[in-house]
């Protein structure tokens, strides 16, 4: 490879690299979960869940914390997206 390839190619991977651990190393192991583990996954963290769907990519999620009610919003390997207080 000739020196005026190695810089660029060497700054392409940081950058890959980079992005990866921005937004791919916090998403869980990367792997689809089933409604079942989204479920057992807010159970741990307190949530009563009332309804599991999947739509435009996304778990939405009914469920219940400390008498409020919640819309929780999930990505397929687990990563908790958005989290509102539902009246």
């Amino acid at each position: 490879m000739s020196n005026s390839l190695l810089l660029p190619v060497a700054a392409g991977v940081v950058v890959i690299i980079l992005l990866w651990w921005f937004f791919g190393s916090s998403s869980g192991d990367g792997k689809p979960k089933s409604k079942e583990e989204i479920t057992k996954l807010l159970e741990s963290q307190g949530y009563k869940i009332k309804e599991v769907d999947f739509d435009d990519g996304v778990y939405e999620v009914d469920a219940y914390k400390d008498g409020k009610k919640f819309e929780i919003k999930v990505d397929p390997t687990g990563k908790i997206l958005k989290v509102e207080e539902d009246d």
